[in-house]
């Protein structure tokens, strides 16, 4: 079947339509014809392979990596990044008008990334054996086919490098991968990246490393700390096991941002684009009115209330994660921040508790994928606060949450970030105000 590809979907896919359904195929370009397969009939839709392609987008430019047509973690690496950036903001104003009912004209242009391959600063890669030789790298997309990684672009130059070193070590040290039976073995790579500084947690089953093979990785991979997380569960989603300890090292690496410094556990949740991730966070930030309390919601380890300190009278942080409310906490302490409390709770529960001992003028709200849940909505409509700065990593969420707070708030702006480069993600920051005040 011969056709024409006119804009790109939430996954990076190229979208045309056939009798006014929407084909999806991967690897195709609005703009470009391409003769396709139809592999996929969901009624509503079709899924499609691509055979050839008939015209090229102007767009379109040689990928540079040779993983392209396989680990599927950068569809947009064929895609100029000016041009990235235009669907992005694309894919954020066709979400927040088809499920919020808000117009263009409140979204502002969006904000590049400086670095558009090296950005990562973290990686939790699993780990498989392919022809005798333990490898990290990634799965296909919607599938269980494992993909070596020899070399990924995105990583920080200095992760990447000694990644690449850990693996040699431990092939050579004769690790396996993890088998279920025996619960031993080796089944993530996780590593981080801050300030020069690298740290790196092994997930394994229930396996004893000997002081010399820590020693040689601690070396090899110029390392800060090495930590080691035993996690045999069939059927947890989570990467960690229940209990992280450390091999080696320092527990915690330093981050310098917005002016204060971060102390990052291996389980502490940090944006991976970090220079992009400052930007973001000084422009929340910057979209505070000075106010007597601030309410930061799924505040993590705390960075934008530590970088609001000067803000408010008064911040509390809520977050549901305990190690990352002690990780906050002690960020607090090393900044001799005295103005900001963290909390370990439920982020609607919390915010009702708050606001029962005092009333809260601003919150600042950074949920995850799954955006709000309707208790927090409920919490937000009931507490009322006249200020609400929205940090959103999608687009559908955000739309389908703002559509519920327009009932007693109306959008002011709507500020769009690129902290992935190459893939279809954006994130944004979405200001709103009472309609009414209290």
């Amino acid at each position: 079947m011969k056709l024409n590809f006119v804009k790109m979907g939430i996954n990076g896919e190229g979208i045309g339509y056939e009798n006014r359904r929407p084909v999806f195929c991967d690897g195709v370009l609005p703009g470009e014809t391409a003769i396709i397969d139809i592999e996929e009939d969901h009624g509503t839709y079709l899924k499609a392979k691509c055979r050839k392609r008939l015209k090229s987008s102007d767009d379109r430019i040689r990928s540079v990596c040779r993983h392209q047509n396989d680990c599927g973690g950068c569809p947009l690496l064929i895609m100029r990044y000016d041009a990235q950036l235009k669907a992005k903001r694309e894919l954020l104003k066709e979400a927040l008008y088809k499920y919020g009912n808000v117009r263009e004209h409140f979204i502002r242009d969006i904000r590049g990334s400086q670095k558009t391959l090296g950005y990562r600063s973290a990686c939790k890669l699993p780990v498989r054996e392919v022809n005798g030789e333990l490898y990290s790298g990634m799965y296909k997309p919607n599938s269980n086919h494992f993909i070596p990684v020899g070399r990924c672009l995105m990583h920080d130059e200095q992760l990447e490098a000694s990644r690449r070193r850990i693996m040699k070590v431990l092939n050579n040290a004769g690790i396996k991968a993890y088998d279920a039976a025996s619960r031993k073995g080796l089944r993530y790579l996780v590593m981080r990246c801050a300030g020069g500084h690298i740290q790196c947690t092994l997930v394994s089953g229930k396996d004893t490393y000997s002081g010399e093979l820590i020693e040689e990785i601690m070396k090899a991979g110029h390392l800060d700390s090495l930590f080691q997380s035993v996690n045999t569960s069939r059927r947890s989603p989570d990467i960690f096991g229940p209990k992280t300890r450390c091999l080696a090292g320092s527990k915690t690496i330093p981050l310098t941002i917005g002016g204060i410094t971060l102390q990052l556990s291996p389980q502490a949740f940090f944006q991976l684009n970090i220079g992009q991730a400052e930007k973001m966070y000084e422009t929340a930030v910057s979209k505070i009115d000075p106010c007597g309390v601030l309410v930061e919601a799924y505040c993590g380890i705390g960075a934008m209330s530590l970088m609001s300190h000067q803000k408010a009278e008064r911040i509390v942080g809520i977050e549901n994660v305990p190690d990352a409310i002690r990780d906050a906490k002690a960020n607090a302490e090393a900044n001799n921040i005295r103005n900001v409390e963290f909390i370990c709770d439920d982020a609607a529960e919390g915010l009702l508790k708050t606001a029962m001992k005092t009333e809260i003028d601003t919150v600042l709200a950074d949920p995850p994928r799954s955006g709000m849940d309707q208790a927090m909505i409920s919490a937000l409509l009931s507490v009322h606060p006249r200020k609400i700065i929205y940090v959103s990593c999608n687009p559908a969420t955000l739309a389908r949450n703002l559509k519920d707070l327009k009932r007693a708030y109306h959008v002011v702006t709507v500020i769009p970030f690129d902290l992935f480069p190459n893939t279809p993600h954006v994130e944004s920051i979405t200001v709103l105000e009472a309609d009414s005040i209290r």
